[in-house]
């Protein structure tokens, strides 16, 4: 017998309370999962910047410059030189074993060569199958050849008896003067964790959502949730969806925590504003859970294909490649994931600080989300009624 004197809601809220306490998919789901999946991302990026890529010099030259740049390229805080083969044929074998990302060739006569201002090019050869590292340890490495190179001009001009300002004009005619806005540090940290600790949350909000009203068709339990929500299918969703919403909205307190006062990201914007607007989306998540279960009734096709769906919209939000040199269909399909509009709101609020008129448009497109899926409860409302779609994996 049902509790009369309770208010559906709170009724829907103590037979979910009851299903989480007893099922241990959903404790996973709401619990371990998040927080394994949260901590292990916060602690793979917290070093914040990618540093000591293992490189190998070739010192053909043996000279007193040689060793000064092979020095400062151990020096540099991008790179290390592990090894110091004797010949190319060694260094090779360690690039292709993997044990180096890149080879520094310093060649024959270098240093008679630079001393008798002759060109003395430095061959290197980088590993490019990882873009990232290699553009890191090409930066590094030509930063390094340049300084050296520019200190020797240097040297060379003030013994011809130029001044230090004019010798400095010589060598470096044009200066470049470079401000790093909103990410001065270039911290990966900052806006791979600001990103992907919430596609950890989202996509846990989404697959919980997906397996908690998709449970319900799997085990023919729907009529047993419209009776205990008063036959309103409206009723029962805010009370199955209540206590997801609490949990969920406490890991992205927890996540702000980690993000804002442990590691300093940059919060210039309202954070009451992006606060609501996480929550926004991790309703509109769990909404958009019911709406699939609803369009396919069946559990395990719904989260197949949720996963899958959370997954892409880290592709399509410009977050690995920017969204300005995707192919003209590549950017439409950016629309199509709430996690794009999410990414905007953190990125105006969170580093650039812009006024609020500028991210109340996306929040508009997550909205739009949300209605859309509220437009499939009579749907699933038929779903749960109608015994034929009972019992699907």
């Amino acid at each position: 017998m049902k509790d009369r004197n309770k208010h559906p809601v709170i009724s829907v809220i103590g037979r979910e309370t009851e299903r989480i306490r007893k099922n241990h998919a959903y404790r996973f789901l709401l619990f371990s999962g998040p927080a394994i999946g949260i901590l292990l991302l916060f602690f793979m990026f917290r070093e914040g910047v990618a540093r000591d890529f293992s490189i190998a010099v070739v010192d053909k030259d043996q000279s007193v410059l040689s060793v000064k740049i092979s020095n400062a390229l151990n020096a540099a805080p991008d790179v290390n030189v592990h090894f110091k083969p004797t010949d190319l044929f060694q260094a090779r074998q360690l690039l292709e074993k993997g044990s180096v990302d890149a080879i520094v060739l310093l060649p024959d006569n270098l240093e008679k060569s630079v001393f008798q201002g002759l060109h003395a090019p430095v061959p290197i050869y980088i590993n490019g199958t990882n873009v990232l590292k290699a553009g890191i340890i090409q930066r590094s490495v030509l930063t390094t050849l340049k300084t050296i190179s520019g200190g020797i001009q240097l040297k060379k001009l003030l013994l011809s008896g130029k001044n230090q300002q004019e010798a400095i004009a010589r060598v470096i005619p044009v200066s470049l003067d470079k401000h790093v806005l909103y990410n001065p540090y270039s911290n990966y940290n900052y806006f791979l964790n600001s990103a992907l600790l919430f596609v950890m949350l989202y996509l846990f909000t989404f697959l919980s959502s997906i397996y908690t009203f998709g449970n319900e068709l799997k085990r023919g339990t729907g009529l047993d949730l419209l009776e205990t929500g008063d036959h309103s299918v409206r009723l029962a969703m805010l009370g199955k969806m209540l206590p997801y919403t609490v949990i969920f909205s406490g890991f992205s307190i927890f996540i702000n925590y980690l993000l804002y006062v442990v590691e300093g990201l940059p919060l210039n914007g309202n954070y009451p504003f992006i606060f609501i607007s996480q929550l926004i989306t991790i309703i509109t998540y769990q909404l958009m859970g019911m709406m699939l279960v609803a369009a396919t009734s069946n559990l395990r096709l719904s989260l197949s294909l949720g996963g899958a769906y959370v997954m892409m919209g880290i592709t399509f939000s410009g977050l690995t490649f920017p969204v300005e040199g995707m192919p003209l269909l590549a950017r439409y399909l950016t629309y199509l994931f709430p996690f794009t509009w999410w990414e905007k709101i953190m990125i105006s609020q969170s580093f650039r600080g812009a006024g609020l008129e500028e991210a109340y448009p996306y929040l508009c497109f997550i909205l739009i989300f949300t209605v859309i899926s509220i437009a499939f409860l009579p749907l699933y409302k038929r779903r749960l009624a109608e015994e034929k779609h009972w019992g699907k994996k």
